[in-house]
Order: structure tokens, then sequence, then C-alpha cells
């Protein structure tokens, strides 16, 4: 009889608005052993334009990549931190259905919004807006961590 390997992926979505502080919570959290997944940085790598800066082609393609990231990860052991905006339950259900650990990170909008005039170009204003206009509330998770 063949021995059967059993797959333990250890999956955690940290998510929020833009200039919450996903990415920041996501590095502090992460082992040396974990593979942290964010779209801005896959973006960067395939683009060659800085972290922040998008093209529509350029996030299509790493939306793409994302997505399949997820559906490899659950096939495979080991820790995977994926960093999203996911305002709506309709895209954080992947992770539900993975049985990730979901983890939100909360900033109130005006604070974004100043880091994002400081920090990010013009459109992460619009970005941050739309966050705050779609965002659905869990009942069943945490609050959340405040940064």
């Amino acid at each position: 009889m063949e021995d059967v390997i059993q797959v333990m992926a250890n999956i955690t979505l940290v998510y929020g608005p833009p200039c919450a502080g996903k990415s920041t919570f996501a590095k502090r959290i992460k082992s040396d052993n974990t593979i942290l997944i964010e779209r801005d940085t896959l973006h960067s790598a395939m683009t060659g334009l800085p972290n922040h800066v998008h093209t529509k082609n350029g996030m299509k393609l790493a939306n793409a990549g994302y997505k399949a990231m997820l559906e490899t990860a659950k096939k495979m052991n080991g820790q995977y931190i994926f960093v999203a905006g996911a305002p709506t339950k309709l895209q954080r259900q992947p992770f539900i259905e993975a049985d990730a650990k979901i983890q939100l990170v909360y900033t109130d909008k005006q604070t974004c919004m100043t880091r994002a005039r400081a920090e990010r170009p013009l459109e992460w204003q619009t970005y941050i807006e739309n966050w705050f206009e779609r965002y659905e509330n869990d009942q069943n998770i945490s609050t959340g961590v405040l940064l």
C-alpha cells in the first residue's frame, strides 16, 4: 500500500485598506521559512517600476499570478502570507475556503490618506476611497490589528 503524504499548508491572509500597514505587519509576523506574497511586489518584479507605481496590464498579470499562487500553495507544505486589500467578503472567500488565518490590519481612513499623500502616487488616494466604500465586515473574525 502506498504511503499517503498529507499536505499541510499554513496560509494567512493579511488584509486591510491601502496604506494601513499590511506589508509592515506581514513582515513582522513572517518567519525565515515563510513565503510572503504581495501584489505590489509581484508587479514591481515584472515591470521594474517602484513598488507602488502600478500599470493596468502589470496589475492584471500580478492578480492572475496571485490567484494561481494561492491555488498552488493550498497543495503544498509550508507557510504562506498573502497580503491584499480584499475589502469584500467575496475577495476573502478563497482564503476562507483554504482554511487560512484571516488577519485584518485596520487603520482609519484619514491616517491612510495622510500616509498616501506623503509616500504614494496620487492615485492611491482613490484606492483608499474605494476600499472604504466597498469594505464588508465579517461577523466571525477579530477586529484586527490597529497600526
